[in-house]
This record gives structure tokens, sequence and C-alpha cells, in this order.
């Protein structure tokens, strides 16, 4: 499937999320069940934040989560960051170190804003999957981002 159509299903799948959730089979992960902790575990592209198609952006926004190490990495479309993730009361909250370059791009400059603020003030975490493509949901009362498989994203 091309990159273009891929993205579009990811994209449909993670406006379902929040427009239809009673209705889409999901999983909020709060850190209590390994199993189900495990459908993070991989490389995500923000595919999506507030409701806005994520276009353009080269090299993407990423997170990368090992869940077996409890370690977060990525690219937030400014700056690369690691550091460790876990769970409070159902919120993920990350502690990450990151670059420092300056950002030009005003898609980059939201999603990297909006990355380090659910990480810092806690997140929802959502799985779900609609018509065979993952989606993973960051979400908080500020704002979230929509991440479909950075892997799924890649085939064609």
């Amino acid at each position: 499937m091309h990159l273009f159509a891929k993205s579009a299903t990811l994209l449909a799948a993670a406006a379902l999320v929040g427009a239809c959730s009673s209705l889409t089979p999901f999983t909020k992960l709060d850190g209590s069940d390994p199993a189900a902790l495990s459908k993070m575990n991989g490389s995500w592209t923000v595919v999506n934040t507030g409701g806005t198609k994520v276009e353009g952006m080269n090299p993407p926004a990423t997170i990368v989560f090992d869940t077996g190490s409890r370690s977060v990495s990525g690219f937030d479309g400014c700056n690369d960051f690691k550091g460790s993730y876990s769970f409070d009361r159902g919120l993920m909250k990350a502690n990450v170190a990151g670059t420092r370059r300056a950002c030009t791009n005003d898609m980059a400059r939201t999603i990297s804003a909006r990355i380090s603020d659910l990480f810092s003030q806690g997140a929802e975490v959502v799985d779900t999957s609609f018509m065979g493509a993952s989606v993973l949901m960051l979400k908080n009362a500020n704002g979230d981002v929509r991440m479909g498989s950075t892997s799924e994203l890649q085939k064609k």
C-alpha cells in the first residue's frame, strides 16, 4: 500500500479513537498489565496532533518506546530526546533530556511543545487498531498526538 494510503488509513483510525471510542476496540494502557503495555513497544510516527493531520515533515516526528527497559527516545520534530518513562495513577510521564536546536517549522514546533507537555504533565495512553493499522494516542487536557506504527507506515 502506498505511504499516502497507509497514512490516510492511520489518520482515519486516529480520528475514530477520539470520535467513536465506544465503537472502536481500544485499550487504555495504564502500566498495570505487561501484556497490554507491550502494545506500545516500538517506533511510532506522529500522524495527527490536535485534530490536524501532520504532513510534510522530513524527518517525521517519532517516539520509540522500549517497554522492557521503560525507556523512551525519538525526534519531536525539532530535537532528539531520550530518557525513561513510568506510569503514575494511570498516566504515563517521561523524564527526558534532549538537544536544543532551533525549530523553524510551525508544525514541528507545535508537535515538539505538545510532546514535551504530554511527557511532563502526564498522558493517557490509548492503543487501537482499525482496518489492520495500529494507532497509539497520547492525550491529556492540553492536547494529543496520534501515532501510527513506523514500520506499518513504511510498508508499501
